[in-house]
């Protein structure tokens, strides 16, 4: 049984840090991503999330395809959003 996977806190993120991890053959680039208001709603506040690209191993990201992505906010909520979803994830690469 492989360990689970273990994300850095939400200060790490904060700081505009970006983080590359792995699960057996499962492999995963996070980054925080500022979003700023549309346009045509100056008045709202910008958010940020945290954006991950995952693929199969062994290989690097700049040699593999992406197999899937995704977006969570950066939050208490949405790191474990994020952690669930990689584990998702790194079940069905890892049963293949």
């Amino acid at each position: 049984m492989l360990p689970p996977i273990e994300i850095p806190t939400l200060l790490f993120w904060e700081n505009g840090n970006t983080w590359y991890g792995s699960k057996g053959q499962a492999r995963f680039f996070i980054q925080p991503v500022t979003h700023e208001a549309a346009p045509d709603t100056p008045d709202a506040p910008s958010h940020t999330t945290l954006d991950i690209e995952f693929w199969r191993g062994p290989l690097t990201k700049a040699l593999s395809h992406i197999c899937s992505t995704a977006s969570f906010p950066l939050s208490g909520e949405g790191l474990e959003q994020t952690v669930q979803w990689l584990e998702e994830q790194a079940a069905i690469v890892n049963e293949e």
